[in-house]
């Protein structure tokens, strides 16, 4: 048998009753909708919180998705389901970056972007810092497999060998160019010339046969001082090894994004320590009561939400009431300026509390362009329609919802209105082909980059040199076909701005447009 509850309206501070099975709850007082988990989030977040404490994250993903579903914007929430995505149990676990090694870090960035984009002020910041962090750690993996490649046997005995040849190919060619050059050509006809006059001397003096020997000899030293190998340079070629000092490179490389990694750690730890120090602040401020006093000029045809019919008003002026579906509003969300509240509430982030206001708006004037608009912009988290960026951030759900309001805006706004509106239309349109595209550029990307660590060890290695034509080639060959996708993406971007543009421009003197 179901529980009889009551709760208190966040709103209008209403007493609302309601059997514990009931899903969802209209206020009668002031219209508000509510679903039942919203009276709990609390116990569900400390039920997330516990399974993520447990290591149970599929669990607690699900309970932190059951709150965002409520309340988009629960910050905790949305960290909570980044933490899921990176198995990790506390933020704090962030500071050594080797406890990123077994999360799902394509889909926490999509989260952490997501995330981002729903937070306002220092909250949008920690997430941005975060986010810095996680490609930070990318790039040391990076780098640390590039070492792992660089110090396998093979491959540094074939850096070293093919290093080696160009060293001493370039150490023959240096000795030559002194010989053929002006200067050492004087110097070495001089020193044949001594050479020859001492031979003609000596054959003189004493016999021919041994003058002859001296002079064949003379001239086998004379090449070998040139053009031989000498014992130093046995000793030189023995002890090249210019695969450490690519190391060291490498290791001077990982420091420096082991220094940002940690940089950004620190400046995300505070900002988290700033996020508790206000809200714990904001606490201690008790909320308002419910709204008195009577709306003297509460408008007299308001249309109900739900269900179209006329609402009417109660004989204390407080509630509007509906006759055909039961549905009750408090007048105090048709009077006091309600598009000023709206735009209020949607610049500083609260797009549920915007598009409830918005509605009410509607509901006098159901033709208005700014409410229609308003909607739509908190079904996508957007604060005004310059703000809207393509991108995969936007969830299924959200351009369903988007796509509907547009629909309904279409339908309801006046005949000069309509055309910005189907705009609208094309403008929201491009939203899923991008995100498949951008899909299969990023597994496009990822083959790309199972290859990079050896790439990058050979080419910086062999600084151009044409190291391995084969596997270059098919190196390449992986990267262009990535090209196709790039190109589709700067394509759908640039029509993207282009309709946005228009968007803008069209009717720039709206406060919601630009």
């Amino acid at each position: 048998m179901a529980t009889l509850k009551s709760y208190t309206c966040t709103k209008c501070a209403g007493i609302l009753m309601f059997d514990s099975d009931q899903e969802i709850l209209d206020c009668p007082f002031c219209g508000n909708r509510y679903d039942i988990a919203e009276f709990h989030a609390d116990e569900v977040l400390d039920q997330a919180n516990a399974c993520l404490k447990e290591g149970s994250f599929p669990a607690a993903k699900e309970k932190f998705s059951q709150i965002l579903d409520n309340d988009p914007q629960n910050f905790d929430a949305l960290l909570g389901t980044v933490l899921c995505l990176l198995k990790l149990d506390s933020p704090e676990r962030l500071e050594n970056f080797d406890n990123l090694s077994g999360g799902d870090l394509t889909e926490a960035k999509k989260a952490i972007l997501k995330a981002k984009r729903l937070s306002v002020n220092e909250k949008a910041d920690y997430f941005a810092k975060m986010f810095l962090i996680i490609k930070d750690y990318e790039k040391i993996v990076k780098i640390e497999k590039e070492k792992q490649e660089l110090l396998s046997g093979d491959t540094r005995d074939e850096i070293n060998e093919k290093l080696l040849h160009d060293f001493q190919k370039f150490r023959y060619e240096e000795r030559a160019s002194s010989v053929n050059g002006f200067a050492g050509f004087a110097k070495s006809m001089g020193v044949l010339i001594l050479f020859t006059l001492a031979v003609c001397i000596n054959l003189y003096l004493e016999n021919t046969s041994g003058a002859f020997f001296t002079f064949i000899m003379g001239i086998v030293a004379l090449i070998l001082a040139v053009f031989g190998v000498s014992k130093k340079d046995e000793e030189f070629d023995a002890s090249y090894d210019p695969a450490s000092d690519y190391k060291k490179k490498l290791d001077n490389r990982l420091e420096d994004h082991d220094r940002n990694y940690s940089i950004a750690y620190r400046n995300m730890k505070k900002i988290r320590e700033e996020i508790d120090t206000e809200e714990k602040a904001e606490q201690g401020i008790s909320g308002s009561g419910p709204a008195s006093g009577t709306d003297t000029d509460a408008p007299e045809d308001v249309i109900c939400d739900k269900c179209g019919a006329t609402l009417g008003l109660d004989n204390y002026k407080h509630v509007y009431q509906c006759d055909h579906c039961g549905v009750a509003y408090g007048v105090s969300l048709f009077f006091g300026m309600p598009l000023e509240k709206a735009l209020n509430s949607i610049n500083t982030g609260k797009y549920k509390d915007a598009g409830v206001r918005f509605s009410s708006v509607l509901m006098t004037r159901p033709s208005d362009f700014e409410a229609l608009l308003g909607k739509i912009l908190c079904a996508g988290k957007w604060t005004k329609v310059s703000t809207i960026r393509i991108s995969d951030e936007i969830d299924d759900s959200e351009l369903q919802s988007v796509r509907a309001l547009i629909e309904e805006a279409v339908q309801h706004a006046s005949d000069k209105d309509k055309p910005y509106f189907r705009k609208m239309e094309e403008l929201v349109s491009y939203f899923e082909p991008y995100r498949e595209n951008s899909e299969l550029l990023e597994s496009l990307k990822s083959k790309v980059t199972d290859m990079e660590a050896r790439a990058d060890v050979y080419a910086t290695a062999f600084e151009g040199a044409n190291y391995n034509d084969e596997y270059k080639a098919k190196r390449q060959a992986l990267v262009n076909e990535t090209f196709p996708a790039q190109v589709k993406m700067k394509k759908l971007e640039e029509e993207f701005k282009a309709i946005l543009k228009d968007l803008t421009e069209e009717k720039s003197a709206s406060l919601l447009v630009k």
